[in-house]
């Protein structure tokens, strides 16, 4: 349901934030703000902060922020309509009634979504014609039903496949270079990214189509190849799978991740619904929030190999800062989820995710076989990789039995690991927020999300930045959204509310948090003008880096399939760009 922008604000001007949030919890009196315990999770500090002046919220400690609307969607699990509609009844103003309708996509985000709507057509005909694919499917255990419902497909071999099609669509290869579905050569033409691959495509929780993921059918190197990063696409940012699993694992409370799309499929086929799939990386804090959405508990299941066990490593403390329970399932060597359901079964399989250890239990045993647990210096180390996953643990009562069984495994006295502990700074609350511009020369987001804030001071640096910086050279999309956003509305008025851009979004969840975030960091921000100059030259490097990282890709793919030629251009514009820019 469109609701027109006048009504948005004329609830808003009658729906005063302290008033309505005092509604669920107690406020308290701080300066020009109030406080209260994080009513999104548990906390003994007090950093949730209502600000009547902005009309937003935000917490310090898990990030959540918003306006009045994004509230009650929250706390009450509403839909932003509902929630719209409940303020309004509460204010007295009826909300017309225009039918159905979603906020209208970008131009480009439109074209991207019908390219790959046809592209998803294309590979279903083309697996359709082709037996060896077929057969090749049906050797992995995967059912048609199956094929149909995750709209698997093929790329035949060849450099024009995809193109031949879409040039009967009218659609060039430039866009379809955008999209990730064609890489250009050196002769300012296009050839198809996709070949001889099993297709895999990609949904977002709308179940549309962001991108693919390819498959080759024998031994041969590489075994999949990914989308690229797209306007419409951030892989680390999306869970393969969620669409279809989210329900499952909001009944079942908790989701197991695995690794790959047939490490996925497959437990899915077999009935072991809750499961969602990372896209080809190590989990990132975006995907974490995007799975805590629907449950607080995972569990985590990967090859027994040495980059399992590091990735399982990596992202154990990542789901502590964000409140959720992590469990770790160890597969028998050389099996993973496909190979293992196929050869002993589903409940076998589901066993053994529910005999998973706890994330201390795991972490502990991992690190005493790499460190000497006898010698003082392994017991320093083990202590010393174990005490921050310990220092984000908020329960008092856990966090003491920890340091105790943490002090019986490494036979030392339990005060000296609680005096250890004490020097541990955790990396999860304010730090996030009270960015400095040194900070932001190191992390890109951090100079991404600067620039965010510094727009909505006005019209001045709105203008300076649409000037220096294009949509494209924002890598994290939902920064890029919510800019080009203040870069349409720009047109309208000169000063952006954070409450008005919050609208814009429907309330978006993860829109909301980010701008209520970026004002309390505009807050902390002192020398603005030069802030902007530094991140936008940040922003401008990373990029050139990106594009560096991009033509050694470019130039092993043109390597391989042995075009000279075009790996002499490469390898010149890479040396150029090297020497130029000077990165």
């Amino acid at each position: 349901m469109a609701i027109p922008e006048n009504i948005l604000e004329q609830i808003q001007s009658r729906s005063d934030i302290v008033e309505v949030i005092s509604r669920y919890i107690p406020l308290q009196k701080a300066g020009r703000n109030y406080r209260a315990p994080c009513p999104f999770h548990h906390e003994k500090t007090p950093s949730f902060i209502v600000s009547p002046d902005k009309q937003i919220y935000h917490c310090f400690g898990c990030g959540a922020g918003g306006n009045v609307f994004s509230f009650v969607m929250k706390y009450e699990n509403l839909e932003f309509p509902e929630a719209v509609e409940m303020l309004g009844e509460k204010a007295g103003i009826r909300i017309p009634r225009s039918g159905a309708q979603n906020k209208e996509l970008t131009s480009l985000a439109i074209q991207l979504y019908r390219i790959n709507e046809l592209a998803v057509s294309f590979f279903q005909e083309t697996l359709a014609r082709n037996q060896a694919a077929r057969d090749y499917i049906a050797s992995r255990g995967i059912s048609e039903e199956t094929v149909k419902k995750f709209k698997i497909g093929y790329a035949p071999d060849g450099w024009d496949n995809i193109l031949n099609f879409f040039k009967k669509k009218n659609i060039d290869g430039a866009i379809l270079e955008k999209a990730g579905l064609t890489i250009s050569n050196e002769k300012g033409g296009y050839y198809d990214r996709f070949r001889k691959r099993v297709i895999f495509p990609i949904f977002d929780l709308k179940d549309r189509v962001l991108g693919f993921g390819g498959r080759v059918l024998d031994s041969s190197l590489p075994k999949y190849m990914n989308s690229p990063e797209t306007y419409i696409y951030s892989k680390g940012r999306h869970l393969y799978g969620l669409n279809f699993s989210r329900d499952s694992i909001k009944k079942q409370g908790y989701a197991l991740i695995v690794e790959g799309y047939l490490d996925f499929i497959i437990p899915y086929q077999a009935l072991a619904k809750n499961i969602i799939a990372t896209l080809g990386t190590a989990l990132t804090i975006d995907q974490v929030k995007l799975l805590k959405r629907f449950a607080n508990t995972v569990i985590m299941v990967y090859d027994p190999d040495e980059a399992g066990e590091a990735a399982s490593l990596r992202n154990m403390d990542m789901f502590i800062g964000e409140g959720v329970n992590v469990y770790i399932a160890e597969l028998p060597s050389g099996f993973d989820p496909d190979n293992y359901i196929r050869k002993f079964g589903t409940d076998d399989f589901i066993k053994l995710t529910k005999s998973s250890k706890n994330l201390f239990d795991y972490k502990l045993s991992k690190l005493a076989a790499r460190f000497d647990i006898r010698s003082a210096h392994g017991k320093a180390a083990i202590a010393g990789e174990m005490l921050p996953t310990i220092s984000r643990i908020e329960n008092a009562v856990l966090r003491s039995n920890l340091i105790k069984k943490l002090a019986e495994k490494l036979s030392v006295d339990e005060e000296s690991i609680r005096t250890e502990l004490k020097k541990v700074k955790p990396d999860y609350s304010v730090r996030a927020y009270n960015v400095t511009p040194v900070e932001a020369k190191k992390d890109a987001k951090s100079a991404e999300k600067m620039v965010l804030a510094l727009l909505l001071e006005g019209d001045t640096f709105v203008r300076r930045a649409k000037g220096s910086l294009s949509l494209d050279e924002f890598k994290d999309s939902l920064v890029r959204d919510v800019i080009k956003a203040i870069y349409d509305l720009s047109g309208e008025e000169k000063n952006i509310t954070a409450v008005r851009l919050m609208n814009h979004f429907d309330n978006n969840e993860d829109a909301a948090d980010l701008i209520s975030e970026v004002v309390n960091l505009s807050e902390t921000l002192k020398d603005k003008e030069k802030i902007l100059s530094d991140c936008i030259a940040k922003i401008k490097k990373d990029g050139i880096k990106d594009r560096l990282s991009m033509l050694q890709d470019e130039i092993k793919a043109a390597h391989d399939s042995n075009n000279e030629s075009l790996v002499t251009k490469l390898v010149g514009e890479y040396s150029e760009l090297l020497k130029v820019n000077k990165v």
